[in-house]
Formats: structure tokens, C-alpha cells, sequence
């Protein structure tokens, strides 16, 4: 998950510098960004949890 923050930080960082866009905006920008990935890599680890639980419970089901 921190590889994926980070290199989300560097594309964005990279847009924005090429764009000349002020540091404060990017600043600003890079907090949402950063929050978007965490909120997208925690639904993913709910999503595998979820299915981890539904498997358990089938196999006790079947035995």
C-alpha cells in the first residue's frame, strides 16, 4: 500500500509542476489524492476479507 501512496504522490506531484501549478494547490492535492488511494486499498482489503470469510464457511459447511 505504500508503494501505491507514493507513486500515486510522485504522478501527481509531476502533473502539477509541469502545469506550474502553485505549492499550496499541489499540497492541497496531494492530500486528496493520498486519501482516495488509502480509501480505495482499504475497500480492496474488505473485499478480500469478505471473500476469505465466505470460503471458511463453505468448507465447514461441506465437512
Amino acid at each position: 500500500m505504500g508503494l501505491v501512496i507514493a507513486w500515486k504522490v510522485c504522478e501527481v506531484m509531476s502533473k502539477h509542476i509541469l502545469n506550474k501549478k502553485s505549492l499550496l494547490n499541489l499540497k492541497r492535492i496531494q492530500e486528496i489524492q493520498v486519501k482516495r488511494v488509502v480509501a480505495q486499498e482499504s475497500q480492496t482489503d474488505r473485499f478480500a476479507l469478505y471473500l476469505e470469510i465466505r470460503v471458511d464457511l463453505m468448507l465447514e459447511w461441506d465437512s
